[in-house]
């Protein structure tokens, strides 16, 4: 993991991480779940590894104002970790 940045929005907390991805270059990831507990607890360390993963199937997100968003849904795990 090359970073780690958050902040306060409108709906509380956010983590972004930055991830050097050996196929696709350098990869920004949302925090969600387990790894917006793990940020939010100073668990994660620039430098360590992590592991994402991209589903290959898009899923539609509808906005409020009505518009709409594809995105690949992911998965992240840390090696090594319980």
């Amino acid at each position: 993991m090359l970073d780690l940045t958050g902040g306060e929005g409108e709906y509380g907390p956010w983590y972004r991480l930055k991830v050097k991805d050996e196929s696709r270059g350098v990869v920004r990831y949302f925090a969600k779940n387990e790894v917006k507990r793990a940020a939010a607890a100073d668990s994660i360390e620039v430098g360590g590894q992590i592991w994402v993963a991209m589903d290959t199937d898009k899923v539609t997100l509808k906005r409020d104002d009505g518009s709409t968003h594809d995105y690949n849904p992911t998965m992240v795990a840390f090696p090594g970790s319980d």
